[in-house]
């Protein structure tokens, strides 16, 4: 699977995740904590993708094989890796502008996924790569509540949030 792809498309592809991560947190105007954690368990999240053996098709295990092995020549490890992937990201959401510009940035990624997936792969695995994408996006805009006063009130995917998934699934043609 991973041959069908330029070096280039491969990173496009691996980055997707990230990219969904950058946009669901980017959704709401939350504290610094709430931020904080939310991209905590967001990187988290992905990670725990790596280990799972459960998903169909050849592309989203292969994607994960390989994010596993970028893992792997990492010198850092566990918790320090998680840390390290923390502060990565919130050096990329630095160099917005604003929330919009990065969620807006996350969406064309997904346009760019979209467009890659119809050239290179079949339709069904396309589909598959696509719907472990969104419900990963998913799984990260439950991480946190959102809103409320003291955790009463709150949910566990804001407005803002669905309003960025949906955007999201329409960027990858879902």
């Amino acid at each position: 699977m991973r041959q069908n792809f330029s070096e280039d498309e491969w990173v496009t592809l691996l980055q997707a995740p990230m990219q969904a991560l950058v946009a669901v947190c980017l959704a709401d105007k939350v504290d610094p904590v709430s931020f904080l954690q939310e991209l905590k368990a967001g990187i988290k999240l992905v990670s725990e993708e790596t280990n799972r053996s459960d998903l169909p098709g050849d592309l989203v295990p292969t994607l994960l094989k390989s994010t596993a092995e970028l893992d792997s020549q990492d010198p850092l490890s566990g918790e320090q890796l998680q840390l390290k992937k923390q502060f990565e990201l919130l050096g990329l959401i630095q160099t917005f502008k604003n929330a919009n510009e990065g969620k807006n940035a996350a969406i064309s990624h997904f346009q760019k996924v979209a467009a890659l997936l119809a050239a290179k792969v079949t339709g069904v695995e396309a589909n598959n790569y696509k719907t472990w994408l969104m419900s990963l996006a998913q799984k990260v805009a439950e991480a946190q509540k959102e809103g409320g006063i003291m955790g009463i009130g709150a949910s566990r995917i804001s407005e803002r949030e669905s309003d960025v998934l949906k955007q999201l699934a329409t960027a990858l043609g879902l």
